[in-house]
């Protein structure tokens, strides 16, 4: 018997393009007209720089119960650090912890040129499972 498994469907980011900006509500914020549409959304900007944990709260404040989040964590872990500095991990999650029940999976985007080691990703995912206990997906 399969476990029971709940699927969002979400792009990488709320942006709307103008096209079709007439598919969705006109009188919110980006996020909450995306949100209006769709039930999960990527925060992709996590990749490039921190955001508040104030910030984090807002968006989970401004959308609907159902919704979630899937946040990618910053390349200055994954492709600077290389997995092997984790340095930032506790500022980074921070964040996060703010979506509170509307948090869904971590991303954990990896450079192509980044071989596989082991000892380096048990270590890596040992660092993040003591200080986070959600969902990790990685790709």
């Amino acid at each position: 018997m399969r476990a029971h498994s709940v699927i969002h469907i979400g792009c990488a980011g709320w942006s709307i393009p103008k096209a079709q900006a007439e598919l969705f509500p006109t009188k919110e914020t980006h996020l909450q007209r995306y949100a209006a549409r769709f039930p999960a959304v990527e925060i992709n900007s996590s990749f490039y720089r921190l955001h508040r944990p104030q910030t984090y709260a807002r968006w989970a404040a401004s959308t609907p119960a159902h919704f979630r989040f899937a946040v990618k964590m910053p390349c200055a872990i994954t492709h600077y650090g290389r997995l092997k500095d984790a340095s930032g991990l506790a500022e980074f999650l921070a964040g996060p912890r703010e979506l509170k029940e509307k948090l869904g999976p971590l991303l954990v985007q990896l450079p192509p040129s980044l071989a596989f080691e082991r000892d380096v990703a048990e270590e890596f995912f040992a660092v993040l499972r003591e200080q986070f206990e959600g969902h990790v997906s990685y790709a």
